[in-house]
C-alpha cells in the first residue's frame, strides 16, 4: 500500500511534461505564454500573398486584441518576425519574402495555435489567414 501511495504522490508532484509528436512543428524558438498548456495545430497551410489577417474567438467572430503572432522562416531559417493583433484582432507583418514559414499565435488565457504559412505571389489577393483561438487551458 505504501508503494502505491508513493507512486501516486510522485506523479502528482512531478512537473507536467508535454511531448511533441513527430508531425508537430518545432516551436522551441517561439514565445511561450505563462499559461500555455494546450497548443492547437492548423492542419492545412495558409497560402497568401502577404502576412495579414484576423485572429478571432473560436466561438464567435469577435476579434482578439494583443495576440502575439510570430513567424519563423523561410524554410529552415530560424529568423523570427513578430506582430500584435489590434483591437479588432487584425495583424500585419510587413515585408515577408516568399517562402514557407511556421507560425504561432499566443495570448495568456487562450490555447495557442501553430501551423504553416506559405507566402507566394501566385496566391489570390483575397486569400488570408484566419486564426480562431479557444479560451482555456
Amino acid at each position: 500500500m505504501r508503494a502505491l501511495i508513493a507512486f501516486v504522490a510522485f506523479f502528482m508532484c512531478a512537473p507536467f511534461v508535454w511531448v511533441q509528436d513527430s508531425s508537430f512543428p518545432d516551436i522551441s524558438d517561439f514565445t511561450k505564454s505563462p499559461t500555455e498548456h494546450v497548443i492547437n495545430q492548423v492542419a492545412e497551410p495558409f497560402r497568401v500573398k502577404s502576412v495579414t489577417s484576423t485572429i478571432t474567438h473560436a466561438t464567435s467572430d469577435e476579434g482578439i486584441p494583443k495576440v502575439l503572432l510570430e513567424i519563423e522562416g523561410p524554410g529552415s531559417q530560424r529568423t523570427i518576425k513578430k506582430g500584435l493583433s489590434d483591437i479588432q484582432g487584425r495583424f500585419r507583418i510587413p515585408h515577408v519574402p516568399q517562402g514557407t514559414y511556421r507560425f504561432k499565435a499566443t495570448l495568456n488565457a487562450y490555447q495557442s495555435v501553430v501551423g504553416t504559412i506559405v507566402v507566394s505571389k501566385r496566391s489570390a489577393k483575397s486569400d488570408g489567414i484566419m486564426i480562431r483561438m479557444r479560451l482555456g487551458v
